[in-house]
């Protein structure tokens, strides 16, 4: 607890009372004109106080929701998806930084999955050869909050070094990896060209 009398004293009037010099204090407080101007700027402090105090949680990534959320978000080049839950895109803009800075190399693309809640192993099955620059994504781990697939696929393209391309090889079930359910009939995205080279813009 602060020992600032501003952050002790309620209402703030009372600060300003307390704050006034002996010689405006002379006549009884309640019947003093100053202490009413006290009053009428204490209770606009207050005012002010309950907004700031509402507002500065919305101006940071970790307690920002709904549309200040969305205002942090287009400030890193990060934009919601439909249905997309503040919680998804919390992680993603959080993550954002993490993936810029580490592209390019095989620990920052390890990073920089994991920062949006896939556990992988990256591995360059080809090096020394004439096809070395491709490289393999193994993933075997998924938090389940960043939902949509597209993001993980997006964060390969931003992490993976310019000149290479990547096989992107998922370790989990379906059922976990997206959307499909036992029983429903294969869909050529959701399973993925495993066996082929994906391709890069």
């Amino acid at each position: 607890m602060s020992d600032r009398p501003a952050d002790t004293m309620t209402p703030l009037a009372n600060y300003l009372w307390w704050l006034l010099p002996e010689f405006l204090k002379k006549k009884d407080r309640a019947d003093s004109l100053v202490a009413r101007f006290c009053e009428v700027w204490g209770s606009t402090l207050e005012a002010a106080r309950s907004t700031l105090v509402e507002i500065v949680p919305l101006q940071v990534v970790e307690t920002a929701t709904g549309a200040w959320l969305d205002q942090l978000a287009r400030g890193r080049q990060i934009f919601r998806s439909d249905g997309e839950s503040d919680e998804s895109l919390r992680t993603r803009v959080l993550s954002a930084h993490e993936i810029k800075r580490k592209a390019g190399t095989i620990p920052g693309m390890e990073n920089g999955l994991a920062a949006i809640g896939y556990g992988v192993e990256v591995e360059e099955p080809f090096h020394g050869t004439d096809i070395w620059s491709r490289f393999l994504v193994h993933v075997y781990t998924w938090d389940g909050l960043v939902a949509d697939q597209g993001f993980f696929h997006s964060a390969v393209r931003l992490l993976k070094p310019a000149h290479t391309r990547a096989l992107i090889e998922p370790h989990l079930l379906l059922a976990t990896w997206d959307d499909w359910e036992f029983g429903a009939p294969p869909n050529d995205l959701d399973i993925g060209q495993l066996d082929d080279w994906q391709p890069t813009p």
